[in-house]
This record gives structure tokens, C-alpha cells and sequence, in this order.
């Protein structure tokens, strides 16, 4: 990537899991911090859902060289992210053009038509997005809306579609099957479990905002196991303790029958069923040539890392 030129960047959500660690991959790679928070003494306290939280964060700095937007709502209540995520985005969409600053968003790999998709294939960046977002969870349907805000407001921003995060205390992952206490219903086997390591994210948000790239990019790690071996790695935390395979395809039938059944686990939505359970491989090539090649531990140092520092 060559010498880094010291910026001065605003990162939204720089106290939640992943806004703190690129606020460390910042400061390690020599940049100045504005840190944006919901609550507490971390930095700048703002709810980035208020009408008036623009002319607010005016008023308390007047220069950035780039927006991280990492300020994110985990639910999938629709109605939540409504309310809060996307007028959150709005926010950062207007910070970054009232600041002349680059905008890196970190939407999701979710945002994907999986259900389009065949057995086997590689997703890439040319995959196509999910046209019907009032299918799936208010999530995902939070990162598509958000993904059309900023292509509204901010069209040259960078858009991080990022994979399943792990990383210190979080090992678990939905791309598995159905946890029953001690028990795991996998669904699937084959297939890459798309894994994305929450500093190899942060990173990847920092080296974005240094270079100024514009479009979406998919970030996920460079070993991805598939189910079998992923299992075999969370094994060693003491879950699962019987693992029974099962095909995910009989769930499918089930979204047609329990159509009445609005609460429904997500697994028994259709959509959610094949965005999580298909078997696929996943691509990184754009990551690898627009932020050049991070240095990647495999797959079972990080996850004994990861476990070893819950």
C-alpha cells in the first residue's frame, strides 16, 4: 500500500465491537481520530438519528478527511431500524458532504439474492441483490435501504459488504444449523462459512478510507472453512456436543406451511434459509486488489485466538 498519509477520520459506532477495533487499526496506522458515540465517555456522544445531529457534529469539529460509518443497529426489527439505522445513515451521508470527506459505509454480504443463486456457486461482487427486501429480516432489509441511501446521497462512497464478524468473544456464528442446548442440527456441510475477522474488517474500513476507492466491495477472509471444519474448530470451546446432520432443503417446504406464522424463526423463512444454508463459495479478489494483501492467520490460529480471549 506504500506510506500512509496521515488523516483525520470520523468513525461512527467507535464504541461498539467493530467501531473499536478500527479505531485501534486507525491509530496504529497513524491516524487522527474524531470517535462518535451513542452513549458514554469514548468520544463524541451523539444519536446520529436526530434531525439536528449533522449541524450537532458541525458545530464540535469543522475538518475530516473521511467518514468510517460502523454506527450500526444488530436487530432485525424493521421498525428499529427505521427509526434509528436509517436515518443514522442519512446523517453520516451528510457529514461526509458538508466535511468534503470520503464515505466508507460497512453494509453486510447479506444484502445478496442467495435464493437466485445455485448450489456451488461463488459470490461475488456482479451477484445480484436482493430484489424483494421486504422478504427478509429488517436487518438485511436495513442494509439494502441504507445501500440505496448512500447511493443516492453519496454515490462516490466506498460500501464494505462484510461477512460473518468473529472474532474475542464472538465465535458463534447462524451459517451452521439449529443450536439445541448441547445439541447442533447442521444443515449443511459443504459450502464456505463466509467468516470475516473483526481486525481484518477494520483494516480493511481504514485502508477505504486511505484510498478513496468508490462502489461495493465484499470483505471477507482468505480461508474460509467450510461447516465441517468450522465445527470441528468451535468444537474445542465444548459446544456442540452432538452434532446431527440434517438437510436444509426439508426446511424450505416449511415457509410455504407456516406462511400464517409471521414471528417464525429465520431459518423457516425461505429466503433466510438459502442466504444462510446453501452451500457457496465466496470471492475476495476486489478486497485483495483495491486494499492489497492483509495479513491473514489461518482459520484455526484466529479461531483459538478468539476463543482462548472470550
Amino acid at each position: 500500500m506504500g506510506d500512509v498519509v496521515p488523516l483525520t477520520i470520523v468513525v461512527t459506532g467507535a464504541a461498539g465491537y467493530l467501531g473499536r477495533a478500527i479505531v485501534d487499526a486507525a491509530k496504529t496506522r497513524g491516524h487522527e481520530l474524531i470517535s462518535i458515540v451513542r452513549n458514554g465517555d469514548d468520544g463524541l456522544m451523539q444519536d446520529l438519528a436526530s434531525d439536528d445531529a449533522c449541524a450537532q457534529l458541525l458545530s464540535q469539529f469543522k475538518a475530516a478527511d473521511a467518514v468510517i460509518h460502523a454506527a450500526s443497529e444488530m436487530t432485525g426489527d424493521w421498525d428499529v431500524h427505521q427509526r434509528s439505522s436509517l436515518p443514522a445513515t442519512q446523517t453520516a451521508c451528510a457529514l461526509a458532504n458538508e466535511l468534503d470527506a470520503h464515505l466508507v459505509h460497512l453494509s453486510s454480504i447479506a444484502v445478496y439474492d442467495f435464493e437466485a443463486l445455485g448450489a456451488g456457486d461463488i459470490v461475488t461482487e456482479q451477484s445480484p441483490i436482493e430484489p424483494h427486501p421486504e422478504q427478509r429480516d429488517g436487518y438485511v432489509r436495513a442494509k439494502l435501504a441504507q445501500e440505496e441511501i448512500i447511493a443516492d446521497q453519496n454515490p462516490t462512497a466506498s460500501v464494505l459488504r462484510v461477512g460473518a464478524i468473529f472474532g474475542a468473544s464472538r465465535i458463534m456464528n447462524a451459517h451452521l444449523g439449529i443450536g439445541l442446548g448441547p445439541i447442533l442440527l447442521r444443515l449443511s456441510a459443504g459450502g464456505q462459512v463466509p467468516l470475516a475477522h473483526v481486525t481484518h474488517v477494520a483494516e480493511t474500513a481504514v485502508r477505504a478510507a486511505e484510498n478513496k476507492g468508490s462502489g461495493a466491495v465484499n470483505v471477507i477472509d482468505t480461508d474460509l472453512p467450510d461447516r465441517i471444519r468450522f465445527i470441528s474448530a468451535l468444537s474445542a470451546s465444548g459446544w456442540p456436543k452432538l452434532v446431527i446432520p440434517m438437510p436444509w432443503q426439508i426446511f424450505s417446504t416449511l415457509d410455504t406451511l407456516l406462511s400464517f406464522w409471521r414471528t417464525r424463526p429465520g431459518l423457516l423463512h425461505r429466503k433466510t434459509l438459502h442466504a444462510r444454508m446453501k452451500p457457496l463459495g465466496y470471492d475476495n479478489a476486489l478486497m485483495r486488489e483495491q486494499f492489497g494483501d492483509l495479513k491473514m492467520a489461518g482459520f484455526e490460529t484466529l479461531m483459538k485466538r478468539a476463543m482462548r480471549d472470550e
